[in-house]
């Protein structure tokens, strides 16, 4: 199993273009995510973030129960392949500044990677390589950090 596919939500929040932005935001609010993946019949065909919602709809003044997903989705889809490393996971974010990131398999949706648990991935490898070297380091000067009583083994 790659990182990616450890990492991603695999129950799908969807829906379809042609139902109401009001529908697929209330999707969103019952499930707790901020975006749904858009699909057409089994493809992908857009992504509706919380952004798209704020900005398409809101801002506009568009009515959410009169507009339809394909309207106001996202269709130019940033993806990965569920093999992607975690390297191009994070240029993808970055590079096309997006927060949810759908994850294909044969071209396929199978889940998606929220940008705040690639993130909390990452700091917590970071975290673990800083209290590694931290440990090392110690040894290297003779006391031993997990030596909680006080003693020594060689004494």
């Amino acid at each position: 199993m790659s990182v990616i596919e450890s990492l991603m939500k695999t129950e799908l929040v969807t829906a379809k273009a042609d139902e109401t932005v009001a529908h697929a935001a209330w999707s969103m609010a019952r499930n707790g995510v901020g975006a749904v993946l858009v699909l057409e019949g089994d493809a992908l065909a857009g992504v509706l973030s919380e952004r798209d919602v704020l900005v398409r709809v809101v801002a506009e003044g568009r009515d959410a129960t009169g507009t339809r997903v394909a309207e106001v989705a996202t269709s130019e889809v940033v993806s990965v392949d569920v093999g992607a490393s975690v390297r191009e996971c994070a240029e993808q974010i970055q590079r096309k500044n997006v927060r949810h990131l759908p994850v294909l398999r044969d071209g396929k949706p199978v889940g998606i990677l929220s940008s705040r648990d690639f993130f909390a991935y990452v700091v917590e490898g970071l975290e673990r390589l800083v209290q590694h070297g931290r440990y090392k380091e110690s040894l290297a000067e003779g006391a031993d950090p997990y030596d909680h009583l006080g003693g020594s083994y060689e004494r």
